[in-house]
């Protein structure tokens, strides 16, 4: 059974750890990068992870099974940066043996979906999916994302495009 909930301040080593395995096994989904992530002090993990579970602008979620963070999704509240508010999810990650079971990837995003249209009223609800992801933006259509046609390149590398998902709701996002 696997539980779907914020995370807390106390977890940071479970979070710092999950962080770790998803740049590594999927690099082009993430801005960071495995190499510079794994440099980073305690307190920098410490910080991120009070801030996701403490915050009032920026959430984490996370699926545990057994103890152990086997998903996370985060989503934070751009009103300063569009003109309207905005929730952005990002992180989204399920460690592979949680893939495709107990719909872990849909808990999570219906979380965030639910902590930015209902929590913090965005009037949209919004993330990026980079160019050879098919696998993650398929999965982001099937739950109501649908793509805008806006795009931005990817930091490491400007040919590599990252196109912007807007969620368009097909389905309640009941908690």
């Amino acid at each position: 059974m696997v539980e779907v909930r914020r995370v807390r301040a106390e977890e940071w080593r479970k979070f710092k750890q999950l962080r770790l395995e998803a740049l590594k096994d999927t690099p082009i989904a993430f801005v960071e990068r495995y190499e510079e992530s794994i440099e980073k002090p305690d307190e920098f993990w410490q910080e991120r992870t009070v801030r996701g579970a403490e915050g009032d602008t920026r959430v984490m979620f996370v699926a545990v099974a057994d103890g152990e963070l086997v998903g996370k999704a985060s989503c934070f509240v751009e009103d300063d940066i569009t003109d309207r508010v905005s929730a952005h999810v990002v992180g989204v990650y399920v460690t592979p043996a949680w893939r495709g079971r107990e719909d872990v990837a849909a808990r999570l995003l219906a979380e965030a979906i639910a902590w930015g249209r209902e929590d913090k009223e965005a009037d949209q609800v919004r993330l990026f999916v980079t160019d050879g992801n098919e696998r993650a933006a398929a999965f982001y259509r099937r739950i109501g994302f649908v793509a805008s046609g806006d795009t931005i390149p990817y930091p490491h590398d400007p040919e590599i495009l990252e196109h912007e998902m807007l969620y368009t709701p097909v389905m309640p996002t009941t908690r």
